[in-house]
């Protein structure tokens, strides 16, 4: 008995020696790098896990549904467009050809143009949202963390949209965090060309709004 003990012992030994030094070590060496740079102690890229959950799902709000984002919610009616579909690219951040559904909302799917607001290229403000989750969860192209690397973005970047065959490109003119009540960053000013990123931050929580406005620059 003694014996089956200590090979127990020491099988649990071994994998958490394995855990210790595949995960963990690793992990926490890149976010402390990270976090030398001085941005989030948690890089919300460059980590990558082959697992994912969706949080969202075990709470009484559903915030993979756009329409929950703000409180209150602000429906709007649909935008009429030629395509369903646009592509989205922020190279800075390695941000690269994510697809953009206009009028959807629904995040578990891909980044979605919130209803209502001005198609790229025209006077308005298209709001696009996308969703992102804890730093460790994050993969390249799911929609559940496809927006983690937008807390990356800083003024000057570029922003390149394509829509319906023709390429706008944006630059970024500011960035800042909102509560949910704030639903002035859906407004629409018919004077200028902007656009808007949002996701959820602190990364992994709905608690508050992080914003990129962008001027159109072509």
């Amino acid at each position: 008995m003694g014996g089956h003990k200590r090979i127990i012992a020491l099988m649990l030994l071994t994998s958490g020696l394995t855990i210790l030094t595949v995960v963990i070590l690793p992990l926490l060496y890149s976010q402390w790098n990270y976090f030398k740079k001085g941005g989030y102690f948690f890089d919300p890229s460059e980590v990558t896990i082959n697992t994912r959950t969706l949080a969202a799902e075990t709470i009484s709000v559903d915030y993979t549904n756009a329409n929950n984002w703000f409180a209150p919610s602000v429906p709007l009616k649909p935008v009429e467009s030629k395509v369903g579909y646009y592509t989205l690219s922020v190279p800075s951040v390695k941000l690269k050809d994510v697809p953009v559904e206009i009028n959807g909302v629904n995040l578990k799917k891909n980044a979605i143009q919130y209803p209502g607001t001005a198609l790229p290229g025209t006077f308005g403000n298209p709001v696009i949202f996308g969703h992102s989750t804890l730093p460790y969860l994050y993969k390249v192209n799911d929609p559940i963390s496809i927006f983690n690397p937008l807390l990356k973005v800083k003024k000057g970047d570029e922003v390149i949209v394509d829509y319906d065959g023709i390429t706008f490109r944006y630059r970024v003119a500011e960035t800042w965090e909102v509560s949910p009540d704030k639903v002035e960053v859906l407004a629409q000013r018919y004077d200028k060309h902007e656009l808007t990123l949002i996701t959820c931050i602190p990364l992994g929580t709905y608690l508050h709004r992080f914003v990129v406005r962008a001027e159109l620059v072509n």
